[in-house]
């Protein structure tokens, strides 16, 4: 922008060394002789001052355009790492939803485990007292049976629970829909073998 404000500065130097050189250099006493130094002054320099303009508002232009590609790259860029953010905030609230239900899902299995190891045990207690009730030796042993069979269906349920609560923990799911078609039937299997067992 100096640039162009000297240009001008010598442009009308130049002008007047050139004006004082064609009329012998002296003061004009006239009014008529500064209205044609004045007419000649503007028709020179006035051009050069547009020209000069011009290169101005272009310069502007210019510069403004950068600033807008400029705005518009950081725009851009924002925006990338806005969508990065929430894409990392979705898989995240996800995450802890997943563990939240493989967390529930957990505490399901220990408490499936825990009553059923506690039937076992009260199965085998109720066996042992069978032969002391007064019953006939047939009507016992088929008794103590029936009660070590329940035992040994809810010994077998603690184990498939602590099977099915392991695999649990250590598999990475990607969703609870994931969870939940994985083990719903299993649990099925588990709990109702005779309707969801393998055909």
């Amino acid at each position: 922008m100096a640039l162009l404000v000297g240009v001008v500065i010598l442009g009308m130097i130049v002008a007047v060394l050139f004006y004082r050189y064609q009329f012998d250099g002296a003061l004009a006493a006239k009014s008529e002789e500064w209205s044609n130094f004045g007419s000649y002054m503007g028709g020179v320099v006035g051009p050069l001052v547009s020209l000069v303009t011009l290169f101005a508002v272009l310069k502007t232009v210019y510069m403004q355009r950068e600033l807008l590609d400029t705005q518009k790259a950081e725009f851009k860029e924002l925006m990338a790492k806005q969508d990065e953010q929430l894409i990392h905030a979705k898989s995240e609230a996800n995450r802890a939803r997943v563990q939240a239900y493989q967390a529930t899902l957990l505490n399901v299995l220990e408490r499936f485990t825990a009553e059923f190891r506690y039937d076992a045990t009260e199965q085998l207690a109720a066996a042992e007292k069978v032969t002391a009730d007064g019953r006939s030796i047939l009507e016992s042993v088929v008794a103590e049976g029936n009660y070590k069979q329940h035992a040994d269906d809810s010994r077998k349920k603690v184990a498939a629970f602590t099977l099915l609560a392991l695999e649990l923990s250590v598999h990475e799911f990607e969703s609870v829909e994931e969870i939940q078609a994985k083990f719903t039937p299993q649990m099925l299997k588990i709990m109702y073998p005779d309707e969801y067992g393998d055909d």
